[in-house]
């Protein structure tokens, strides 16, 4: 199983404009063979950054995700507003156990 973790920081006010952007784009990978766990969250004491969590079988199941259709609308949104920084990683998560 692969883990994505991370976040993306917008500048302020510039998340609502994506926000269309990011809800569809989290229904359209829902749908994607191989996708575990896809979701967007805005963060609880930054409301500026938006909080990625997905998991996926496997590399083929994520390499197809990245270059879907609607990855590259959600990649052309995000070039339409103002962001601060971002920190996307990729994590092997061959063991896995259930924490709560």
């Amino acid at each position: 199983m692969l883990i994505i973790e991370g976040w993306l920081h917008f500048a302020p006010g510039e998340i609502d404009k994506f926000a269309e952007a990011a809800r569809i784009m989290v229904e359209a990978t829902h749908q994607e063979e191989g996708c575990l766990h896809y979701s967007f969250a805005r963060d609880m004491a930054n409301p500026d950054i938006l909080r990625i969590a997905e998991r996926w079988t496997d590399d083929a199941a994520l390499d197809a995700h990245l270059t879907s259709p609607h990855m590259a609308a959600f990649g052309a949104g995000l070039a339409q507003v103002e962001r601060i920084g971002a920190d996307i990683r990729l994590y092997n998560g061959d063991e896995v156990r259930r924490i709560m």
